[in-house]
């Protein structure tokens, strides 16, 4: 996320910036090695030591540009269950369409983007805490086992979209997969794969 120093600007500095970044990914989509700070910051108006008091590195305006074209939901009804919350999440809209898209795939063509926005999106204390209250209140319930770590499970649904990015890449799938295996992952973490008349049939070692 961008340093204090980019959120204390005016807005309309703000989205001046932010704008000349997202046409320099967009020109460079198949090749973001090659896009510039040094051209997003002649475009924006601004020296290129201001981008670096902004944003701590290229990748981190990517990222800001990219959460800028996405729509994460923040809160649920009280009524809603962790469940309900992940199918919001998974269905998140990116706001621009082909512009959306095309950030999309940059992410999915870079492995590096991608753990970097997947570990720091999902994995901060505030995400995972967000997490167990919808745990702890499924549990309260009494849709959730009482014995489930919150903690864990928390962290173990965190993961969920890296591993659809690592099936997808280990498969040749592009970006436009990516969602479909998401959800059959999250489904597989909400409702198990074994079936119900087959657990007894197991025990723990």
């Amino acid at each position: 996320m961008p340093k204090r120093t980019f959120l204390k600007l005016p807005p309309e500095k703000q989205q001046r910036i932010l704008d000349a970044a997202e046409d320099e990914f967009i020109e460079y989509k198949d090749q973001y090695e090659k896009s510039s700070v040094n051209r997003i910051a002649d475009k924006a108006g601004i020296s290129v030591g201001s981008i670096y008091k902004y944003f701590y590195d290229k990748d981190d305006l990517f990222f800001c540009v990219f959460n800028s074209n996405k729509e994460r939901p923040q809160t649920l009804a009280e009524s809603d269950t962790l469940y309900d919350y992940s199918k919001k999440e998974i269905g998140l809209d990116l706001k621009k369409g082909q512009v959306g898209s095309d950030l999309a795939n940059i992410i999915f063509q870079n492995t590096g983007l991608f753990q970097g926005l997947v570990f720091s999106d999902t994995a901060t204390p505030d995400y995972l805490e967000k997490l167990k209250d919808y745990l702890a209140k499924d549990q309260e319930r009494g849709i959730l086992k009482d014995d489930i770590d919150l903690e864990v499970a928390a962290y173990l649904y965190s993961t969920i979209e890296f591993n659809a990015y690592q099936y997808c890449t280990a498969h040749g799938l592009d970006f436009s997969k990516d969602t479909e295996i998401l959800r059959k992952m999250t489904d597989m973490f909400f409702f198990g794969i074994y079936r119900d008349d087959a657990k007894g049939g197991m025990t723990e070692k």
